[in-house]
């Protein structure tokens, strides 16, 4: 009759054991899963923040890709229903496209802003980093890519105060 309580006390230890092991393992599958909803929502809030911080007038500097030739024109930054709408006009030329957020160099993820767009009928990608000027404007500055060149473009915009 000993023998069977004793059993009965090491089973329901085990039992307890596992149930505790499950129990803990649920836990930290909750705790990152809400982790990551976190960051989700986050980063959706900062790209919001970010497109409204962005939005704006802004004068347009660069240098051609595997070229010394320099170009100027005018840029306009629009949110439009969560979306970066881009209108680039250099040398009496219009073009339109989107821009996107992204990071670059792996762990670090450092923030940038993509563009596809159009210049001299070829098409062209573009990377920027952003920061504030002393008036807290943003200004951006870019490399140029254009396919099969050897050395990228550079862009700069600064904002136009009104």
């Amino acid at each position: 009759m000993h023998q069977r309580k004793y059993a009965l006390c090491e089973r329901s230890f085990i039992s307890l054991g596992i149930m505790r092991i499950s129990l803990a393992i649920l836990t930290m599958l909750l705790f990152v899963n809400s982790a990551r909803c976190a960051d989700t929502d986050r980063e959706h809030a900062d790209e919001e923040s970010l497109r409204g911080y962005m939005a704006g007038e802004y004068d347009l500097i660069g240098r051609k890709a595997d070229s010394s030739a320099t170009y100027s024109g005018h840029v306009t930054l629009r949110d439009e229903n969560g979306v970066l709408q881009i209108t680039r006009t250099i040398e009496g030329k219009t073009d339109k496209c989107i821009a996107r957020f992204d990071t670059v160099a792996g762990g670090d993820r450092i923030p940038v802003l993509r563009m596809h767009f159009h210049l001299d009928g070829k098409e062209y990608d573009a990377t920027y980093r952003w920061q504030s000027d002393p008036d807290n404007y943003p200004r951006f500055t870019g490399y140029v890519y254009l396919a099969g060149t050897k050395s990228h473009g550079l862009e700069a915009l600064f904002p136009i105060h009104r």
